[in-house]
């Protein structure tokens, strides 16, 4: 075990992510606690090639395809895979000896397929380092679908969708961004520490930790070390959490003593970040699906000192069990999506999502709306929130809802928000679309109960 090298793992890790549908972040957070004898740039470079193949995979598929005799469609996967991990070092690590990208891919190829796999793997290699400055990419004017989808590495139904929503210069520049690696942000827990005291202690460890722009709790980490290298983890000073998703709490807007439901809860983000907000009082009912992720829940609240969560297993869509009569001042709909807000920190999704799942999405998003509406109080309030841009996913649902529901009213988000995050409101929705702001892509409607 100890022999497996960083590409190793990343096959392996690869290999159970595209046929298992495995998340990548758990089975590389998984390999760091078997493999640690590796160092912190065995860590790094595994990160980097993980994620890095997952974001750029549509492009190395057709650089493949453009060197390879045997149509794409016909190769093995695993083959596929090695060539990926190859490609990938060769076409954007510039740092890594392309001599090593080479053989390293040959020998995981005879490992695996033999000496005709390493010996084709080999020549695909070898042709494209003679080559790559000549390699031929789809014309922009003459297909913009296919330039975009290829050169940024999106999925070609994808951005044609998005093309349609938004047209080309804009998904040009959201596919652009989606590539780019995200900053690390973290979210103080203000239940332990205060902020600029966490930052003072980052910087004494040598980190370059700066205040994040619109969230009051958020630290963004300048070329940050490995996440399992981060110090304070364990003390529960903070939570690491994208800014926009910390600013969909601030639109909540949930006090101290109130009962508040936060349907679809885990890992629990969202959910520690209320009861930080609340000052750990009152009650939060957490409800999700599985053990699993109850488990989650638990182990974050634990580490950040959160006593005031009752974790209840529950389909969100559906009859929840909780006691009769509650009447919630306050529930985040924090709904199942398709998170093409997050792909800068989530590359995966845009090769696990497709057309047909978003149809299913949408459905599953009214289904729990419609649900969660009838356990507020008159005049609480429902925030509706996606981690999407998709308009299908977002305003869509809302109107449908307040056609459907004349008891209910739109709250306008800017009556909410501070001055200096107006600019990411729109028709009374908060919207973070990339890349303005340095954040994710997310929504957030807020909804008011009639007393």
């Amino acid at each position: 075990m100890r022999n497996k090298t960083p590409r190793a793992i990343c096959l392996d890790i690869l290999n159970r992510v595209e046929g298992a549908g495995r998340h990548p972040d758990r089975l590389l957070t998984d390999s760091f606690k078997r493999y640690r004898h590796f160092t912190s740039l065995d860590r790094a470079f595994l990160t980097e090639l993980m994620y890095g193949v997952l974001r750029w995979r549509g492009k190395l598929d057709w650089v493949i395809s453009q060197f390879s005799k045997t149509p794409f469609e016909k190769l093995e996967s695993e083959i596929v895979t090695i060539l990926r991990i190859g490609l990938y070092q060769i076409l954007f690590l510039t740092r890594t000896p392309v001599s090593a990208a080479v053989n390293e891919s040959v020998e995981l190829a005879k490992k695996t397929r033999g000496k005709g796999g390493g010996g084709f793997v080999n020549a695909i290699l070898r042709s494209v380092l003679r080559q790559r400055e000549e390699i031929p990419y789809p014309d922009r004017l003459e297909d913009p679908a296919l330039h975009i989808s290829v050169v940024q590495s999106h999925p070609l139904w994808l951005v044609r969708r998005w093309i349609a929503e938004f047209g080309v210069e804009k998904t040009s520049d959201v596919c652009a961004t989606n590539q780019h690696i995200a900053p690390l942000v973290l979210r103080t827990n203000t239940l332990k520490i205060g902020r600029e005291e966490l930052i003072n202690k980052l910087i004494e460890r040598g980190l370059s930790p700066a205040a994040t722009s619109y969230s009051e709790e958020g630290i963004v980490l300048m070329d940050p070390p490995p996440v399992s290298d981060l110090p304070f983890f364990n003390e529960g000073f903070y939570v690491i959490q994208d800014e926009s998703s910390q600013l969909v709490t601030s639109i909540l807007d949930p006090r101290p003593g109130e009962m508040v439901l936060d349907a679809c809860a885990a890992p629990g983000g969202k959910t520690t970040h209320i009861a930080q907000r609340m000052k750990n009082e009152g009650k939060i009912y957490g409800v999700d699906l599985t053990v699993e992720k109850l488990k989650w829940i638990e182990e974050g609240c634990q580490r950040l000192g959160v006593t005031i969560v009752n974790r209840v297993r529950g389909d969100a869509s559906r009859v929840l069990p909780i006691p009769e009569g509650i009447g919630f001042d306050r529930i985040l709909a924090d709904v199942p999506c398709s998170g093409f807000g997050t792909l800068r920190r989530n590359p995966d999704l845009k090769w696990r999502k497709g057309e047909e799942d978003l149809r299913r999405l949408v459905e599953l998003q009214s289904s729990i709306l419609k649900n969660l509406s009838g356990y507020l109080r008159n005049g609480g309030t429902l925030v509706y929130s996606t981690c999407t841009i998709f308009r299908e996913e977002n305003e869509n649902i809302v109107e449908k809802f307040l056609d459907e529901h004349p008891e209910f009213r739109l709250d306008p988000i800017e009556r909410i928000l501070p001055q200096h995050l107006h600019p990411f409101v729109s028709g009374g929705y908060f919207k973070t679309f990339p890349p303005k702001g340095e954040m994710d892509g997310f929504f957030a409607a807020g909804l008011i109960k009639k007393a």
